[in-house]
């Protein structure tokens, strides 16, 4: 049996944040397959905590729970690291969790939701903290690492769309900001989504594939070069809402992307070839989400060729164009996420439970999520209730798994 403590130095502060994730993504799950299968339509505050639930609460703990892996593997842990990492880990769980919170109180709090850009500049502190602990553990290490790097860059990238996330959520709020005229503050709130999904999501996306597949030896330029590609294109994207320029800037920012793409595919031909598709599962996880980035990707290209030729009006979207965007929104949560996460803790909590697990969630998330998909982008409302709920138990079923896994763990160490 393998577990956290096996192989990491700071296991219990990453069981913190995947036991929270986990939690968290159980809401993710349920509001989505009633939403899927039309037996409930949500408001849009709890459509918000949802989306939340799963960018933050899944993936971005989650995440979390990946950097205190792999930045203690390999290196001396002292107690006393061991311990502020803990109390980072229960920071982020608790700032996440009121984030979440904020969005599916809605106006029950206050008419204007201004708890919610309260919940996210505490949230921004606690990001902040927890870069200062990567940049520091970073420093503890002599060689160089293309998956290090890219998770500090994506941290970064994490950093500028939490600040675009408190910006929008004060423009929702009070129809203002304060020193930014109303244009740009509108531009700014709009930069939030693309910030996250590209200059966070897909950079943290690479740098744990990159780990999974490689290592935290296999540092070449090449390497680095990816990282560096997919970080100038999000922060691309970033200047290109802000300023208005997305018709101009997009374009290029797609091409980095596409590059980088190329590059990771070409580095990992080898792990790519059905010989690396053997075993349990836990190598399977990392080879499917970088399929699925392709996915993504060609989604984004279609998406960013109707913004180029301004055939595209995000204020009056038609069904096929808003079902293109859901899809790409759940290529990169779904496909491309959920998949390296549950890669990560395939590697890390090996028993006879989780073989099993990794086997359904290989086939029922990842067979759901494509029918899921082609039923957003065509407008087949049947596919969608028909796929919906087989990625949603598959869903369900893995993640209770590894939830009673990881606190069995806890349970035994204690």
């Amino acid at each position: 049996m393998t577990t956290f403590a096996s192989r990491s130095g700071l296991s219990e502060a990453a069981r913190i944040t995947f036991i929270a994730a986990l939690v968290l993504f159980i809401v993710t799950i349920v509001v989505g397959i009633l939403n899927g299968i039309d037996v409930w339509q949500p408001d849009h505050d709890t459509l918000m905590s949802h989306v939340h639930a799963g960018t933050l609460g899944w993936i971005t703990l989650g995440v979390s729970g990946i950097a205190f892996l792999m930045f203690s593997r390999g290196r001396e842990v002292s107690g006393a690291e061991a311990a502020k990492a803990r109390t980072l880990a229960w920071a982020m769980v608790g700032a996440v969790t009121l984030y979440v919170g904020a969005f599916f109180l809605g106006e029950l709090l206050f008419d204007d939701r201004i708890q919610r850009p309260i919940a996210g500049a505490l949230l921004f502190i606690v990001v902040v903290w927890f870069f200062t602990w990567l940049l520091g553990a970073n420093k503890e290490y002599s060689d160089k690492s293309p998956a290090r790097l890219g998770f500090v860059l994506s941290w970064i990238s994490l950093i500028i769309g939490a600040i675009f996330g408190v910006i929008l959520g004060l423009f929702i709020s009070n129809g203002d900001v304060p020193g930014l005229s109303d244009v740009t503050a509108a531009r700014v709130a709009d930069a939030h989504p693309p910030a996250m999904l590209i200059g966070y999501l897909l950079l943290a996306a690479f740098a744990t594939i990159e780990w999974l597949l490689h290592g935290e030896k296999d540092w070449t330029r090449v390497a680095s070069i990816q990282m560096w590609l997919l970080f100038v294109s999000g922060i691309v994207i970033n200047i290109a809402f802000v300023a208005g320029k997305d018709e101009e800037l997009a374009g290029p920012a797609n091409l980095l992307m596409i590059i980088a793409v190329i590059i990771l595919l070409w580095r990992s031909r080898a792990e790519m070839k059905p010989a690396g598709w053997q075993g349990t599962g836990a190598g399977a996880f990392p080879r499917i989400a970088a399929l699925a980035l392709v996915g993504a990707l060609a989604l984004l290209t279609i998406l960013i060729s109707w913004l180029i030729s301004d055939s595209i009006d995000f204020d009056a979207l038609t069904e096929s164009q808003e079902g293109l965007i859901l899809s790409f929104d759940h290529s990169m949560f779904i496909g491309v996420m959920t998949n390296v996460l549950f890669g990560v803790l395939a590697v890390h909590v090996v028993t006879v439970r989780t073989a099993l697990a990794n086997r359904i969630l290989l086939w029922g998330v990842n067979i759901g999520f494509v029918g899921f998909a082609v039923g957003l982008i065509t407008s087949t409302q049947v596919l969608k209730q028909i796929f919906t709920p087989i990625m949603g138990v598959a869903l369900l079923y893995g993640t209770a798994v590894y939830l009673m896994e990881l606190r069995s763990q806890k349970a035994a160490s204690s």
